[in-house]
């Protein structure tokens, strides 16, 4: 097992570090302090090269240049808070808004746009990296404050796992986390090798915002039917992609994946467990002109390029009943895990 860092940017003032942890297999990740980032996700292959499985850039400041918040740690809160708005214990709150009217991903300040400190740890069969942030109201302005942790774990079954804890304050406050995370695990410039499994029989209805109305149906006999593996190029063909929240769970840690993506060409594949209450999947419609992720060797990124796959509570379930709890109690500490491991069939 073994730690490695280094200075890779200085962007806007932060100096931002990237730290590698590479397990007994040789499969690696690295980290970037800038977002909490997960940069890498390298897994060796049959032709004695390492292969990134995940979408990512060259440089930090690449992550800023788009609003993919490709692979970054999304907090306070993942998805969208219709209008900005919420009441918690009898009291309403208007929070900052970006995209829309609503807030996304926490606003634009949420964790992936804080430079984190970070410290490092190993055992016998695993590696980490600790990412530790005082989160202020007046920097995301959401109530109160609390200290935030992120902590990537590499182990030697080839399993990434990432917990995010919040040890809370004097005011009660939202926590809802994820791992914006892109994969594509092919060798292929697009996902038209994938086969996609998710262990959902609802999904949720949306508006033409992207807002769940708070109805949930049924994926009988439409394209949100991943109950069986199926190609995932096709389900975007028919559905024309897709941006979208799945339910997953009950309350406690699934015993079964929540969702395991798998390219039929290399045989790899990624098994996802989370105990949050949904999924989103965005599988990238759109790229804004200039996007150049890393394995495309300079050329521009294309439309469904990689598929994003968000562990979560359910969105804006802090105005929706059953969607999952992400309050943050007085003087609380919650933590969050999601683990995604990879296989070679």
């Amino acid at each position: 097992m073994d730690i490695f860092r280094s200075v890779v940017e200085n962007y806007e003032g932060h100096v931002v570090t990237k730290i590698n942890l590479v397990n007994d297999n040789g499969a690696e990740i690295s980290c970037l302090t800038m977002g909490a980032t997960w940069n890498e996700f390298l897994v060796p292959g049959e032709d004695g090269k390492k292969h990134n499985v995940l979408l990512n850039f060259d440089q930090p400041s690449e992550y800023y240049a788009n609003s993919l918040c490709c692979c970054q740690s999304i907090g306070r809160v993942a998805g969208r808070i219709k209008n900005g708005q919420f009441t918690l214990n009898g009291k309403q709150y208007q929070l900052p808004t970006n995209e829309n009217g609503n807030t996304l991903h926490g606003g634009d300040g949420g964790f992936r746009f804080l430079n984190w400190g970070y410290t490092t740890s190993r055992t016998e069969n695993s590696v980490s990296v600790i990412f530790q942030k005082h989160i202020k109201e007046e920097r995301d302005g959401f109530p109160g404050n609390f200290l935030a942790t992120v902590i990537y774990t590499l182990d030697n079954k080839n399993r990434v796992t990432i917990s995010y804890s919040a040890l809370n304050g004097e005011e009660e406050t939202l926590f809802n986390p994820t791992c914006h995370a892109y994969f594509n695990l092919s060798d292929r410039h697009d996902l038209t090798t994938h086969s996609l499994q998710i262990n959902s029989h609802e999904y949720l209805q949306l508006d033409d915002e992207l807002i769940p109305t708070g109805r949930v149906l049924q994926v009988d006999d439409t394209p949100y039917d991943f109950r069986k593996f199926k190609s995932l190029q096709q389900a975007i063909d028919e559905n024309q992609g897709f941006d979208d929240a799945f339910v997953v769970n009950g309350p406690g840690m699934a015993t079964e994946p929540i969702v395991v993506l798998r390219d039929n060409e290399s045989g790899r594949q990624i098994t996802i467990k989370s105990e949050g209450t949904g999924l989103v999947m965005y599988t990238m419609p759109e790229v804004a002109d200039g996007v150049k992720f890393s394995r495309d060797h300079g050329e521009d990124a294309i439309p469904c390029e990689g598929v994003a796959l968000e562990a979560q509570q359910l969105p804006d379930a802090i105005n929706n009943e059953n969607f999952g709890d992400i309050v943050l109690k007085k003087n609380e500490k919650k933590t969050y895990h999601i683990t995604y491991e990879f296989t070679q069939k």
